[in-house]
């Protein structure tokens, strides 16, 4: 049974969660998910069934539900990270975990999207890029002033930088105090001598500063064209008759204080909502895991024998862990027979796949994972694309004797390839050297390089990746590339509606 711990701000002080976390190191619960935030940490583990009580405790935290403050954003990306972390940590982790923070970040995803549960800015930061905005005033061309140096202010800096804008400054008394954090987002920063001419030439004025006086006042308003200020301050940094002056639009920290209240407001009243999408996704999350164990036959695989194959088979299965399955690796036409060139157009168009067409319309397999790119132009009239997967990279790269760019090469060099298209490409960049047709699992055609037969060859980047063979990219090339290149395919019989439920998340057909 899959099982949780959760130490929070609601259950434990600051001190416990400290202990707890000291306390997690000694525990021997085997594969688990260790979600840690500023207010909560939480183990899942265990194997098997996922109780309701389970999944509605990790929904809600995704959701932002369990949060301090109520449907914000950053417990989405920390769910997502606990996760990924867990998975590329090394241990096995049960397919009911996986399943379980797989619908979690659906749900949350889903819940932001459908509901208004992380509905406008709660923090006076937030709230402030907020105005600007209502304001209908442009971030990325305004010009900004920030008055003061603290936290706040650096935040409030941080989104409007990550917003674009280009035409901020810091204001503060003394200089010194202003320079890292000016150097920090690359501002120019100015002390209180320069505000005259600071605020004549304002678009938008924010100022957040310890000042037990009024840092503006309104005769030191002097310009004639619109300004936006936003007094952050208590007490209070701009004069309240700085709101008289035509063209000045003030808000205080009441008004901020009031519009994070109103969002917060239109959040509490989506919980309703967004705890309805939270069941249903837990009926949803108990039907798949049902399906899952009533599933007593492995999946059957076929797909073609180099390592490369092999490591792509893996590939496709991490995306499904729970999904049991055998595997079958065959040669294919094209791996016996290496004499056939692919230069000339004469090769056959199921060269790389006939075997594996003959073992799924013979029943002996149900799925056959392919590189997309060694797939026909016309498959068999019985069989079907069940599953695409998007490429991680579509370049391909120089493996070069002595690690020399394409530009280095000399004339008359031998260049090793077996694709019309690489050939084209490459003879339009260097005319001089020589086209070798070149054959053969990628370890062969690298080691050929190395042993001097050849001096270089185009591969594509992903399979070296693939095969953990980075280090023998002598450079990427500016080729155009198959437009199936890097991507990963699944064939099956026409109508296995069965395998497409399995296979289809996250591909392309």
């Amino acid at each position: 049974m899959i099982q949780y711990i959760s130490i929070n701000h609601q259950n434990a002080s600051l001190t416990d969660r400290e202990e707890f976390l000291q306390k997690l190191e000694t525990l021997s619960v085997g594969p688990s998910v260790l979600l840690q935030t500023c207010n909560r940490i939480e183990l899942y583990y265990g194997d098997g069934k996922v109780p309701d009580d389970v999944a509605r405790h990790l929904f809600r935290v995704v959701c932002g539900l369990e949060s301090a403050i109520m449907g914000e954003k950053a417990v989405q990306g920390q769910v997502k990270d606990a996760y990924m972390t867990a998975r590329q940590s090394g241990q096995k982790l049960p397919s009911g975990i996986h399943k379980l923070f797989e619908c979690a970040l659906e749900i949350g995803k889903q819940v932001r999207v459908d509901t208004q549960i992380s509905y406008g800015a709660v923090s006076h930061s937030l709230a402030a890029i907020e105005i600007i905005k209502k304001e209908h005033i442009d971030v990325k061309t305004a010009k900004i002033a920030i008055i003061g140096v603290n936290k706040l202010n650096e935040d409030i800096i941080k989104f409007l930088k990550n917003k674009g804008a280009e035409n901020v400054m810091l204001i503060n008394r003394t200089v010194a105090n202003a320079e890292d954090i000016a150097e920090k987002y690359s501002i120019e920063c100015h002390g209180f001598d320069q505000l005259p001419d600071v605020l004549g030439n304002s678009d938008v004025v924010i100022s957040a500063t310890s000042s037990p006086d009024h840092v503006i006042c309104k005769e030191d308003i002097t310009t004639r064209h619109k300004m936006l200020c936003i007094d952050l301050a208590f007490p209070r940094d701009i004069d309240p008759n700085v709101g008289s002056v035509d063209g000045i639009t003030l808000y205080n920290l009441h008004d901020v204080e009031e519009l994070v209240k109103a969002n917060l407001s239109i959040r509490e009243d989506e919980v309703e909502k967004a705890e309805k999408m939270i069941e249903e996704e837990i009926e949803k999350l108990k039907e798949i895991l049902d399906r899952r164990d009533s599933r007593s036959k492995p999946v059957r695989v076929i797909a073609r024998s180099s390592k490369l194959s092999r490591l792509q088979v893996t590939e496709v299965f991490n995306r499904f862990p729970d999904v049991p399955h055998t595997v079958i690796y065959s040669e294919s036409y094209g791996d016996k027979n290496l004499k056939i060139s692919l230069l000339n157009g004469e090769a056959p168009d199921d060269m790389f796949t006939r075997e594996l067409d003959t073992a799924l319309l013979n029943g002996d397999a149900d799925i056959a994972i392919h590189s997309a790119k060694d797939l026909p132009e016309k498959l068999h009239p019985d069989l079907e694309v069940i599953a695409l997967y998007e490429a991680f990279d579509k370049t391909d790269s120089l493996v070069s004797f002595n690690n020399l760019k394409l530009s280095e090469l000399k004339p008359g060099s031998k260049i090793g390839t077996s694709s019309p298209l690489r050939r084209k490409e490459l003879l339009a960049l260097r005319p001089d050297i020589q086209i070798v047709d070149i054959r053969g699992c990628i370890e062969d055609r690298v080691a050929r390089v190395r042993r001097g037969d050849i001096d270089a060859a185009i591969v594509a980047t992903c399979a070296l990746k693939r095969l953990g063979m980075e280090n023998e990219i002598a450079e990427i090339l500016p080729f155009a590339t198959h437009p199936m290149q890097g991507r990963l395919a699944i064939t099956a019989k026409k109508g296995r509606a069965d395998l497409k439920a399995i296979f289809q998340k996250d591909s392309l057909v």
